[in-house]
């Protein structure tokens, strides 16, 4: 569900809502599917986040299972700093095609902006893959990111003033960011940014060891509604919540959300009678989300779709039915890639 977001299911939502509702209604639907400019948060700011939990819990299982299959603790770690810097590199790529339009030619080395979403994704993961694997204990993810999120919000209450100029952030991406940075004065993929994520992979980490703990599914349930509730009054009270910048607040209330939304899928999609059928469309474009991230973030698929696809349309609909049905084209067609894929058995991942 969170991919599909990621992919299009945010624009057709926002057209629909604007051809089918109220308009309060749809300027709220259009508030919710785009970031706070600053302090808040929005649906659509836990989208990223949201995709770091998700990472860190399936890498529960995949330290598990290399841990089983008696592969060593180097090998391993080897293996998921060589993942971060694939995901560091196609990051880079996609930030290039954004500013393809503004990039000089021939090509200067400032003029890219080398923080982005995949990076921070693989380099979080790594940094808590990396902990896990040579602390050896479970017990500490939650302490771990307990201390991460205490030392950044010590480092942001007392090196900053909170704002997008003078925030800690800001000093830590002008001293150790090259190239371009996405707010101009600070990354909102930067390397603080990186170690909050760190807490908010370790949290997600936590969901998948309690989702094997073998608990029946109502105490696994019960387990995550109490945790994901007290991050999120726990978060609530730690300061502003700020996703530019990843303040602990946020950091809290987004993992709280995430075991939230477990003890809502984890029962509808492993418990009920049907929930195979129920979750198969999700778990098509799950299967291959990094691929279908860079599909639809990659040169061709919005070109084919603006230039071809559009201007095709165009002649049996007009306004509001084209936007729709364009928007409906572009998610839907990013799913069936997936679903030719799922039925292929074809999975392409780091």
């Amino acid at each position: 569900m969170d991919m599909l977001l990621i992919i299009g299911l945010d624009s057709l939502l926002r057209s629909v809502s604007l051809a089918f509702l109220p308009e309060s209604l749809s300027g709220e639907v259009w508030r919710q599917l785009g970031h706070c400019s600053w302090e808040g948060l929005t649906l659509y700011d836990l989208i990223f986040p949201i995709f770091v939990f998700i990472s860190g819990a399936s890498m529960y299982f995949s330290l598990t299972r290399a841990a089983e299959k008696g592969k060593d603790r180097l090998s391993i770690t080897g293996k998921l700093w060589k993942r971060a810097m694939i995901l560091v590199f196609l990051g880079l790529l996609v930030n290039a095609r954004a500013m393809w339009d503004t990039l000089p030619w021939p090509l200067q080395p400032g003029s890219l902006r080398y923080a982005s979403v995949l990076g921070l994704i693989g380099v979080s993961c790594a940094l808590a893959g990396t902990a896990m694997i040579w602390l050896h204990r479970k017990w500490i993810a939650p302490v771990l990111a307990g201390v991460i999120l205490a030392g950044v919000w010590g480092m942001q209450a007392s090196g900053g003033d909170m704002t997008a100029q003078g925030c800690f952030n800001a000093k830590v991406d002008a001293l150790l960011c090259p190239g371009v940075l996405h707010s101009g004065c600070f990354d909102p993929e930067g390397p603080l940014c990186i170690i909050s994520a760190t807490a908010l992979a370790l949290m997600g980490y936590c969901a998948g060891w309690l989702s094997r703990s073998g608990c029946r599914m109502c105490r696994q349930v019960l387990f995550f509604s109490l945790l994901g509730g007290l991050c999120v009054a726990v978060g609530s009270q730690c300061g502003l919540v700020i996703k530019g910048i990843w303040t602990p607040a946020f950091v809290l209330i987004a993992g709280g959300i995430g075991y939230l939304l477990l003890a809502l899928f984890r029962p509808a999609c492993d418990a009920w009678s049907k929930g195979e059928k129920f979750s198969m469309p999700l778990r098509v474009v799950g299967m291959n989300a990094l691929f279908i991230y860079l599909v639809t973030h990659l040169p061709g698929y919005q070109e084919l779709l603006q230039e071809v696809v559009r201007p095709i349309l165009s002649f049996c609909a007009s306004g509001a039915t084209l936007d729709i049905l364009c928007d409906f084209l572009q998610v839907g067609g990013a799913w069936l890639i997936c679903y030719v894929l799922w039925r292929k058995r074809i999975f392409i991942k780091v």
